[in-house]
């Protein structure tokens, strides 16, 4: 029943953040606060004790900080409901798992990504990761972690389940559909989408490369397992593939940019009906018995109370960022740090240092995006939203390859069987600090291009 209760307020969260985007948003904010509160109350105790912590941490510094500013309504209200964008896009997220699962044509590009030979298969698995993560996110990435199943080499698994979140994590820099781009374009608002992903692509590229690079030169070893030579390319089903996947970036990108709404909004209306009708289509193509579009969005409602840890983090983290930047001298911080630090380029290398160092001691990124875009706004700096913004989104997928807390860390650790502290803190070290110095070289360059 708790677990149930719980579904249901999810929905209500999604449903009336869509409604907020297009009636009057402050209205409904409270109502919003109390629905994330009340949800967070029922699935508290299943929350995992380090999420637990770290969030009623950051929901007392924020407790403080309006009790300090007198600001409640601001921190405890507008902070909180702020997270049901962040919210919507798991629950929109969450329609596209199923019919991927069965999509004959994804699992055609799957066997040909993941059957590579092995001087090609950390570059497909992490261009694949890539683009199918860009639109189905974890989906597109659990879809290739079967060349994890029965690898039994260690150098090799370690190899492969970094290349797969290389490329996965990479994606941050452009897609509409990452919670990063999501989360920098509410903290910088002046930002949309379109301005940030050309560039982010070609940073994501340029990343990508750089540690297939690396990875030939100095982590890969000869295979003694003998291949019969690539798979066979089934171009009909890769261009099936494809055309579903355009046709939900068109459908959601579109409208948005035509309403001028967040992409989050778009894709929570427009995922439910893409995924029912995709899965209709599957279970008439495929025959099969017993399947039902009931049954679809049963499952996906059942589902929902495991977003627990994702509500507790992103609840706590704006509520968190909104609390500091009502109690802290925001001005005199920025004049500070620019007479500590007068060169731009030497800001923007700080900015990637602590994000470094903080997701290596387990802080989210979201946390450190919406608390510096509130402390130290890019104009008080000296630098570009643009800028910033992309240095953000270069960090933000880097750094979830290192961060012990990180869903993809916790999913790879899933998928392996390794603990994810190994993963973070002994696996991706190295094509961590290969990549973080491509994002540095690409924005410090942007910069420079654009003055």
């Amino acid at each position: 029943m708790r677990n149930t209760v719980s579904a249901w307020i999810y929905v209500a969260i999604s449903v009336l953040t869509v409604i907020s985007a297009f009636v009057y948003g402050p209205e409904l904010r409270p109502v919003l606060t109390g629905l994330i509160i009340l949800f967070l109350i029922l699935q508290f105790t299943d929350l995992p004790r380090g999420q637990m912590i770290a969030g009623l941490v950051m929901i007392g510094v924020a407790l403080v900080s309006a009790a300090i500013s007198g600001e409640w309504r601001a921190i405890v209200i507008d902070g909180t409901a702020r997270a049901s964008i962040f919210l919507l896009l798991f629950f929109a997220i969450s329609w596209l798992k199923y019919p991927v699962e069965r999509s004959p044509s994804l699992q055609s590009v799957r066997s040909y990504i993941v059957e590579q030979t092995p001087g090609k298969r950390f570059l497909y698995l992490a261009f694949g990761a890539h683009f199918l993560g860009t639109v189905l996110n974890l989906a597109g990435l659990s879809l290739l972690t079967t060349v994890l199943e029965k690898q039994e080499d260690p150098v090799q698994k370690r190899r492969l389940s970094v290349a797969l979140m290389q490329g996965f994590t990479s994606a941050s820099c452009w897609s509409p559909f990452y919670i990063g781009m999501v989360v920098v374009l509410v903290a910088l608002p002046s930002l949309s989408w379109g301005e940030l992903a050309p560039t982010g692509f070609l940073m994501a590229v340029l990343v990508i490369l750089t540690a297939w690079i690396f990875d030939r030169l100095f982590l890969r070893r000869g295979s003694r397992r003998v291949v019969d030579g690539p798979p066979a390319f089934d171009g009909r089903a890769t261009a099936l593939a494809a055309i579903i996947l355009l046709a939900l970036i068109v459908l959601v990108v579109t409208p948005a940019e035509m309403l001028l709404v967040s992409i989050p909004i778009t894709l929570g209306i427009v995922a439910p009906p893409f995924a029912l009708l995709w899965y209709k289509i599957q279970s008439d193509r495929l025959k099969l018995e017993g399947v039902s579009l009931s049954g679809l969005a049963r499952g996906v409602v059942a589902g929902l109370p495991g977003m627990r840890n994702e509500t507790m983090m992103f609840g706590a983290a704006t509520m968190f960022g909104v609390g500091i930047s009502h109690i802290l001298p925001s001005a005199d911080l920025s004049a500070g740090l620019n007479q500590l630090v007068p060169w731009a380029d030497a800001k923007l290398i700080l900015l990637i240092l602590t994000f470094t160092v903080t997701s290596l001691a387990g802080l989210h990124p979201v946390i450190l995006v919406i608390s510096l875009s509130a402390i130290f706004p890019p104009e008080a700096l000296g630098l570009t939203d643009w800028i910033v913004g992309l240095t953000y989104l270069g960090c933000w997928g880097m750094c979830t390859m290192i961060s012990p807390f990180s869903g993809t860390t916790l999913f790879m650790a899933r998928v392996t069987g390794v603990p994810s502290h190994v993963i973070g803190w002994r696996w991706s070290p190295p094509l961590f600090f290969v990549g973080v110095t491509v994002v540095g070289i690409v924005v410090i360059s942007a910069r420079h291009l654009t003055m």
